[in-house]
């Protein structure tokens, strides 16, 4: 999304939200060293002024949310929204979900590659439960 993303993931080393707010600082610092280095200073200044915390310069992320997935239909849910997102009437950036860059929905949905790696949650679901796992087209995608 141009603004924000979604994400679902396992954690591993740490609770859900300790690995949400590591990447939230990460990527903040990154993102802020980018633009400096590129002399963005009407980023920065837009940055600076959105600030949240008295503690930093600048706020990159809105309030990160992390929500524990407690169920196959809460599951389901999340990686619907998530793969609906680009075509909802907010954003409308592409026809067809698959065709979003840097959605895992063309995975599901088409079988096509991901741009950006994700692990296929039907292989993650088999192999740390017993349940049996959903379709590939029930279980859509992790990023958006």
């Amino acid at each position: 999304m141009p603004s924000h993303i979604h994400t679902i993931l396992k954690p591993e080393g740490g609770t859900s939200g300790e690995i949400a707010q590591r990447f939230g600082s990460f990527t903040a610092h990154e993102i802020l060293k980018q633009l400096q280095a590129q002399n963005q200073k009407e980023l920065l200044d837009l940055f600076c002024q959105k600030k949240r915390d008295q503690r930093h310069e600048h706020s990159i992320w809105q309030d990160i949310q992390a929500k524990n997935i407690y169920s196959m239909n809460f599951l389901r849910q999340k990686m619907e929204y998530i793969h609906q997102n680009p075509i909802a009437k907010d954003w409308k950036l592409v026809e067809d979900r698959a065709d979003y860059l840097y959605s895992s929905a063309a995975y599901y949905d088409y079988g096509r590659k991901p741009v950006i790696e994700i692990t296929d949650i039907n292989v993650w679901l088999t192999s740390n439960s017993s349940n049996p796992s959903p379709s590939p087209r029930t279980a859509k995608g992790a990023t958006a």
